[in-house]
């Protein structure tokens, strides 16, 4: 009876291999063994040590190509591993990424390669869970007229805030909050904020504790306001002292999602499109 048997083997021949046997032919020619089955749940943002067993009856091993998949990120590919010999005892440091949301599947992702050119891939399903913590704050200087050159907008990716210019695209869909400018309105400062990102909303909540913000007090701020109906593609009369909640909305699942928090620290006081500055501080749902 032979000890060395996959938990999941998808073979390219498409024959699935349930059985111990004696008989060589019906091994698979290349398999990881592992726990694949059990869905595990994480903390984004931690470690996670996957253990594999990697085995090749026939030929040698080549090579251990290891990718996530998950609904922000899309595929990423983590590291390719050169092998050797015909069987690989490892383990595997995966660093969960940090997600805004509560709660979202992570696939991992193993793919092994051999000599005589098998192959066989195994998913790990990981249910990723984020940890309250404190949002640490990055400061913004952003100007109204995107054609300077200059920063005019802030960019939400990966659960951090970055500030970019949208240069003359005056259709910015693919940017998350800008600041409203308007060539035909002379030099006077609009005060305002808007987004036209399909899926992105904001909302003015001035009692909002920002000096304390952390994860879940912002996840929780912006989807009691999403849950009436509270939330906005504009705002307008910004003031110093101003905090703005953003986050995506999904309408058709009726779900909300933080981003981040802003606290509005500086506007325009000379109405000079050229030179006035708006400073923001922000802070993400990143850790």
């Amino acid at each position: 009876m032979k000890k060395f048997f996959p938990l999941l083997a998808i073979i390219l021949l498409g024959a699935f291999n349930w059985a111990c046997s004696d008989n060589k032919e019906d091994e698979s020619p290349v398999y990881i063994i592992a726990d694949w089955a059990k869905a595990d749940s994480v903390l984004g943002g931690r470690h996670y040590f996957f253990k594999m067993d990697i085995n090749s009856p026939q030929g040698t091993l080549e090579k251990l190509v290891i990718s996530s998949r998950d609904g922000y990120n899309g595929e990423t590919k983590l590291e390719t591993i050169e092998l050797s010999g015909t069987r690989k005892k490892m383990e595997y440091d995966f660093l969960l990424p940090v997600f805004p949301d509560s709660v979202l599947e992570v696939q991992l992702r193993a793919t092994v390669t051999n000599s005589i050119g098998d192959e066989w891939t195994g998913t790990k399903y990981l249910k990723v869970f984020a940890a309250d913590y404190t949002l640490t704050e990055t400061s913004f200087n952003l100007w109204e007229n995107p054609t300077l050159g200059a920063n005019n907008a802030l960019y939400f990716s990966g659960g951090k805030a970055t500030a970019i210019n949208t240069g003359n695209d005056t259709d910015v869909k693919h940017h998350h909050v800008v600041i409203s400018y308007d060539k035909d309105a002379g030099t006077a400062s609009s005060k305002a904020i808007r987004t036209l990102a399909p899926n992105i909303r904001m909302v003015r909540v001035n009692h909002f504790d920002y000096t304390n913000a952390k994860y879940n007090s912002v996840l929780n701020a912006f989807r009691d306001r999403y849950n009436v109906g509270d939330v906005k593609t504009f705002i307008n009369n910004i003031t110093v002292g101003d905090i703005i909640l953003v986050g995506t909305v999904d309408e058709a699942a009726k779900r909300a999602t933080a981003l981040g928090v802003i606290k509005v620290s500086g506007v325009p006081e000379t109405n000079n499109q050229e030179s006035d500055i708006y400073t923001f501080l922000v802070k993400g749902m990143g850790r």
